[in-house]
């Protein structure tokens, strides 16, 4: 039984989807099925049931992704702590943000940190929140920053900022003017949506629900390219965080609307390890990250939460 090996069980499971899951871990997708089957007999138990649908997991399976992660996140332990025993190693500190937050935050992130007093190398990564919070949890990265994270008793949470949802359209479409759009008025449009997974399109599915009303979507592309050229050319609208989009607005390419009627929000959290001991450029890090997030509250998109009224 290979590290690897559980690093690409637990992605798979994540993700639903083996195609998936050989994107992110960037092989060949025969390689990695593979590397499942292997471990598979070497266990002697089915993993994974793989069907039409995408890929689910079997009983024992559920029981080996828990035992996989305790594994991973003690070996990720032991890989930070052994690296302190190498006189004049660079500290290396990695970093992971959402898409939307790396389109505005990561230059000016990774520029600051490199500025850091001590010897540090600084990695940031994208990923989903749910996935951000994952690593965190297990060790394979110091901070993140990441959305509507559940509790876990591995993170430490830290609330932020209160992010508004926009409902992105085409200037030319019927829905192509500024201003707010209520909620009510989604229901009369055409979505294209990136994946059944994202966090938003739950979000905007639960609060439709919630109001009676109908989510109508047309179209679903993984690359967001794809997607705002759909909306571009009056294809469809979506809903998206507006560090997705912002370039396209500014250009006059896109619309970005605020769902009023209820608003559409999600709250930002920096996340650490729980149980993890911090070093001084560590701590140097997170003053840093703390900084950078006082440009996001100059946004449009930000609100700062009175961090009283909220559980850390």
């Amino acid at each position: 039984m290979r590290i690897r090996q559980l690093e690409s069980f637990v992605c798979i499971c994540e993700l639903g989807s083996i195609t998936q899951a050989a994107a992110a871990l960037n092989i060949v997708q025969p390689a990695l099925g593979a590397q499942i089957s292997s471990l598979e007999e070497e266990l002697g138990v089915q993993l994974l049931e793989r069907g039409r649908r995408g890929t689910t997991v079997t009983p024992a399976g559920v029981y080996f992704l828990a035992e996989a992660k305790k594994i991973l996140e003690h070996v990720s332990t032991i890989k930070k702590t052994i690296k302190t025993f190498a006189p004049g190693e660079k500290e290396h500190i990695l970093i992971g943000l959402t898409a939307s937050l790396s389109a505005m935050l990561a230059g000016a992130l990774a520029q600051d940190l490199s500025q850091l007093s001590h010897s540090v190398s600084v990695q940031v990564v994208e990923d989903m929140s749910h996935l951000l919070g994952e690593r965190v949890a297990r060790g394979d990265l110091d901070f993140a920053l990441a959305f509507n994270v559940p509790d876990h008793k591995a993170l430490r949470k830290r609330p932020l900022l209160q992010e508004s949802v926009f409902f992105i359209t085409s200037p030319n479409s019927p829905f192509g003017r500024e201003g707010p759009i209520e909620m009510a008025e989604l229901a009369k449009a055409t979505f294209v949506i990136p994946t059944e997974k994202g966090q938003i399109i739950h979000l905007l599915k639960d609060a439709m629900i919630q109001y009676g009303l109908q989510l109508n979507v047309a179209f679903q592309v993984e690359s967001m390219d794809a997607i705002k050229g759909m909306i571009a050319d009056g294809m469809a609208c979506a809903v998206l965080p507006y560090g997705n989009v912002g370039r396209e607005v500014k250009a006059g390419m896109l619309i970005a609307r605020r769902i009023v009627n209820p608003p559409l929000t999600r709250t930002l959290y920096m996340l650490q390890q729980a149980s993890g001991t911090m070093s001084e450029a560590g701590r140097e890090a997170e003053a840093v990250i703390a900084q950078s997030i006082s440009l996001l509250a100059k946004n449009i998109a930000y609100e700062p939460l009175d961090l009283a009224d909220l559980h850390h």
